[in-house]
């Protein structure tokens, strides 16, 4: 089953998907606008991998390029049953969970899930039980929980499983960008990654995926179709991590020094309501509503506003919402319709 935020119709203020407020910042529309379409990109995509291996002090040789970070996990997925895991330990509530569920379960794997902890204010990453014939699937910071899991803690669940696959989408837009296991150089770990959440441009379609184990990344590679990253997403990934590398890194941290202003001013407003807004270290929140997430989400729809509900997540209640941080102006908006909304209830 998927189910995902970001499907709003044209129009419709948008905080069911996770994207950079800030984005995307000009030189990325100017890589855009000199996209060659004219030629097939490179079959190997070597510039490509160099790029991304140099921007994240990697050898790129443990890099494989995605279309998006779907892909990315699919085949990592894919991989894992490829070398004899047969179980498969999904940390929820987690991005995609009954959509991985199936997907584990079609290509043959015993489907467990780790539901995370949590108390009135926040949730914990708890023990996550996994042996060597089992992959590991979560990711960091949690969507859609906003927890920041520690990075010893993950590797300590490598050093478990049989193979820990981590979806790091937000990871650059998080509060602590140092808990990724980008370069960890743990032979049981993958690292997905995406950039479409950064640039604010999931049209895009671009990510790639680190391990070093030569031998994954070999399978990873030979079940990816041919040309899977077009050459538009090539050429603004190679201009981002490369001719724009030093202020595409200054464009990010001055992201992650807007977003938890713009996330503390949207928790103030929901908790005055009666919200109960779990910690996040992300660009997104998860609270508790004082009314059916279901119905609080028709009700904003109607006013022209797209939240997320808990469909598609294991592990959340019928009340559960989760909601992008955007603009403050924004934010003030969403914030005077719930106020409406709850004054009728």
């Amino acid at each position: 089953m998927k189910i995902h935020g970001g499907l709003a119709k044209p129009g419709i203020l948008d905080f069911s998907s996770n994207l950079n407020p800030l984005a995307p910042p000009g030189f990325v529309i100017e890589l855009i606008r000199g996209c060659d379409y004219s030629t097939y990109p490179d079959y190997y995509y070597t510039e490509l991998r160099a790029t991304i291996a140099r921007f994240n002090g990697v050898n790129e040789d443990e890099v494989v390029p995605t279309n998006g970070a779907s892909e990315g996990l699919y085949a990592s997925l894919m991989v894992a049953r490829l070398l004899g895991l047969r179980g498969c330990v999904i940390v929820s509530p987690n991005y995609g969970d009954l959509e991985f569920e199936d997907y584990c379960r079609l290509i043959g794997f015993r489907v467990t899930h780790h539901v995370m902890p949590h108390g009135e204010s926040s949730f914990t990453l708890g023990d996550v039980k996994a042996g060597e014939g089992e992959v590991v699937l979560l990711s960091n910071p949690s969507n859609p929980t906003g927890t920041l899991h520690g990075r010893d803690e993950l590797l300590e669940i490598a050093d478990a499983a049989g193979l820990l696959i981590v979806d790091e989408a937000y990871i650059n837009l998080s509060d602590d960008p140092s808990m990724s296991l980008m370069g960890s150089g743990h032979g049981k770990v993958v690292v997905v990654r995406s950039l479409t959440k950064e640039l604010r441009l999931p049209g895009l379609r671009v990510g790639y995926l680190y391990s070093t184990n030569d031998h994954l990344v070999e399978l990873v590679r030979a079940i990816l179709p041919s040309w899977n990253v077009n050459n538009c997403a090539d050429e603004v990934v190679k201009g981002v991590y490369g001719k724009y590398a030093e202020a595409y890194s200054a464009f990010l941290k001055e992201s992650r020094t807007e977003i938890p202003r713009l996330r503390e001013f949207l928790v103030n407003g929901l908790s005055e309501l009666g919200f109960r807004v779990y910690a996040s270290r992300a660009n997104f929140i998860l609270a508790e509503a004082p009314i059916d997430a279901e119905r609080l989400y028709g009700e904003l729809l109607n006013r022209g506003i797209a939240i997320r509900t808990p469909r598609g997540f294991i592990g959340l209640g019928g009340r559960h919402v989760r909601i992008a941080v955007r603009g403050v102006e924004h934010e003030e908006r969403l914030i005077s319709e719930v106020k409406g909304i709850l004054s009728r209830v």
